[in-house]
């Protein structure tokens, strides 16, 4: 065998190799476009929950593809989204009328969304003792699957959604910080 004979062989067998893991990537996400779907028959903005829905997607499935730290981020990262996904979309059909106006719930469930992700993605990144990549990649996951709902009420619920992520986020940093000494 040739070298050249060899190393396009080594090229294909490469390629089917990262094309086998795109597809297994690919399926790895596939329930989240489940979730995407269903945010968007719910929201007010349906189309702006399909562009974070679809980032979701994206995100996740190279997460998946590329392994290590972001691949055991994608379960954790998506599932503490799901939190601020719901609450936004449930304040969202939820508003308060009377003779002085109307006041939304919206913005406040997003911001406490958040907080709860945070406090999640915080909590398992601590139990897991993970690395800088994995905390990065989950908290990218959580912000933009709760994003899908907190921006059906614009820019101020996912200014919201990322305040009170980071609110959460800081205890958790602090023990991180402090070798689990903070409270």
């Amino acid at each position: 065998m040739d070298s050249t004979d060899l190393s396009q062989l080594q090229r294909r067998v490469r390629w089917a190799y990262e094309l086998g893991r795109l597809r297994r990537s690919l399926l790895g996400v596939a329930p989240v476009l489940v979730i995407v779907a269903v945010a968007a028959c719910v929201a007010h903005r349906p189309i702006s929950t399909l562009w974070f829905g679809l980032a979701t997607v994206f995100v996740g499935a190279a997460m998946l593809w590329y392994g290590r730290d972001p691949q055991k981020a994608v379960l954790p990262g998506i599932a503490a989204g799901i939190v601020p996904l719901v609450f936004a979309l449930c304040a969202n059909h939820m508003h308060a009328c009377g003779a002085d106006g109307c006041s939304s719930l919206c913005v406040p469930a997003c911001a406490l969304g958040g907080v709860v992700a945070g406090l999640a993605v915080a909590s398992v990144g601590n139990q897991r003792k993970a690395g800088p990549w994995f905390w990065v990649s989950a908290s990218s996951l959580a912000l933009l699957t709760g994003a899908m709902g907190c921006a059906c009420i614009g820019y101020s619920g996912v200014l919201g959604l990322g305040i009170g992520f980071g609110a959460g986020m800081v205890p958790g940093l602090l023990r991180r910080a402090f070798g689990g000494k903070a409270t």
